[in-house]
């Protein structure tokens, strides 16, 4: 079989945030629903001052509660929400353990905010960042490093490297060879290419960041080859 994608490891890491974990628009949010008026014109560090100096007014489960609150919006009820925030109280991995894998980047999102907010009262939150060398071995391998990787993409490359007998290989075996993979934002939080050659051949950097429940298994992957696809294709 002609090869299409080879894959090298890089590096697999424990990191305590990811890009992009909050945005502007989501800080406003969470002062507005503070009550917290004047601070229509902040951006930049001064907003994020501002948001932790009203959460340190809180305690601390009330500050957990309203940040779950923003960040998950109504997926939901406020008796779960109010179960992952004893969850944290506990020092539990609530982005790991809850029972719907779509709301756990988000989880461990109000989880960053809430241990910058009060380091004292939550502990601090991580997750794994794997780097992948991808090589391309024909024109449409090559197109896919051209592209912003879909969630669908680094599920796909995850599941190549870790083989049949893993975890994401049994949950997820139809979605991981058909068109479409709905769940793989819950396993693949945040991924982007960068280090782009064009070669020949090409080759690009992928960086994943998710989880150790989802990541650990590449811990002793070293090459590998891949026939990944995006949703749709």
């Amino acid at each position: 079989m002609a090869k299409f994608l080879t894959v090298t490891v890089t590096g697999l890491e424990t990191v305590r945030d990811m890009p992009d974990s909050w945005s502007e628009a989501e800080y406003h949010a969470l002062l507005d629903a503070l009550e917290v008026d004047g601070t229509a014109d902040l951006s930049g560090s001064d907003l994020e001052e501002m948001l932790l100096m009203a959460l340190q007014d809180l305690d601390a489960e009330d500050a957990a509660d309203a940040v779950l609150a923003v960040k998950i919006g109504d997926a939901l009820t406020r008796g779960a929400r109010r179960n992952i925030v004893q969850d944290f109280m506990d020092e539990q991995r609530a982005w790991e353990e809850a029972a719907d894998i779509a709301l756990h980047a988000r989880i461990f999102e109000a989880a960053v905010l809430l241990q910058k907010a009060l380091p004292k009262r939550f502990a601090r939150p991580d997750i794994l960042r794997l780097t992948m060398r991808l090589t391309a071995h024909n024109p449409r391998a090559e197109a896919l490093l051209q592209k912003d990787p879909l969630p669908a993409f680094g599920a796909r490359i995850l599941a190549d490297g870790m083989g049949e007998d893993s975890t994401l290989e049994r949950l997820f075996d139809d979605s991981l060879e058909s068109s479409s993979f709905p769940d793989a934002a819950g396993i693949v939080w945040h991924a982007g290419f960068s280090e782009y050659d064009a070669g020949p051949p090409a080759a690009a950097t992928l960086t994943v960041y998710s989880s150790a429940l989802w990541l650990r298994p590449m811990e002793e992957v070293e090459t590998f080859e891949s026939d990944a696809h995006n949703d749709g294709a």
